[in-house]
């Protein structure tokens, strides 16, 4: 299946006034953690991936959202729901009008405000800020450049080769400490579950940096089941 890579940003020199900092203590000891997540979400063929990844974060703990129990018009199935979140993404986020593909981190952090699921957000500015998030608060969404060579996690394991073929907004949701090796971050990807194993595939620290260094990484801090 042909997968389309569709997360963009603008970035918003702002952000920088909101940082985890403050929430979240640095030097955040490094162990073992898996967030809990929800239903593998498949954006098939389509775009979307903002959408796809805030969603995904939503049913994820710390606070599992339960999407029947919304107070806003909005569809309840998982999957119809985070192409929701995109379609509305794209009236708010940074880039003129709406004939384009793709949108922002941020712009999907603003519409699961608009939805009642999110009531503050952070930026991570640096590898170990998104460790120390992922580790204390719960689960981070990341905008970041793709390559070809990650379009299969084969055993679970996600390497970075190739060229650069688009941008992909993924959810990080776990910590893996490899004694004697090099620690690795767990990711939850919105290709259904035959990508990695069952939908999760963990890459190391070091190559996720370079990623992030190019991309957007956004954590909720104060999260709601949509009742606020």
């Amino acid at each position: 299946m042909n997968r389309k890579l569709d997360w963009a940003a603008i970035y918003d020199e702002r952000s920088r006034n909101f940082p985890i900092r403050g929430v979240v203590r640095s030097a955040v000891r490094r162990k073992n953690k898996l967030w809990k997540v929800g239903p593998i979400l498949d954006q098939g063929s389509e775009g979307a991936c903002v959408g796809f990844g805030w969603t995904a974060e939503g049913l994820a703990s710390p606070i599992r959202v339960d999407l029947k129990r919304l107070k806003v018009r909005a569809p309840k199935e998982p999957n119809e729901f985070a192409r929701y979140v995109y379609a509305f993404a794209k009236t708010i986020d940074e880039f003129e009008g709406e004939d384009y593909e793709g949108t922002s981190v941020l712009a999907g952090a603003k519409s699961m405000q608009n939805f009642r699921l999110l009531k503050e957000y952070r930026w991570a500015f640096s590898m170990d800020e998104v460790v120390d998030g992922i580790i204390a608060k719960g689960p981070v969404v990341l905008g970041i450049p793709w390559y070809d060579g990650m379009y299969e996690a084969p055993g679970g394991i996600l390497k970075v080769s190739g060229k650069v073929v688009g941008g992909h907004c993924i959810l990080a949701v776990g910590y893996k400490v490899h004694p004697g090796g090099e620690d690795a971050v767990i990711l939850q990807n919105s290709w259904g579950t035959s990508w990695g194993v069952n939908g999760l595939a963990e890459i190391k620290v070091s190559e996720l940096a370079k990623l992030v260094a190019e991309g957007e990484a956004c954590l909720p801090i104060k999260r709601s089941y949509g009742i606020f």
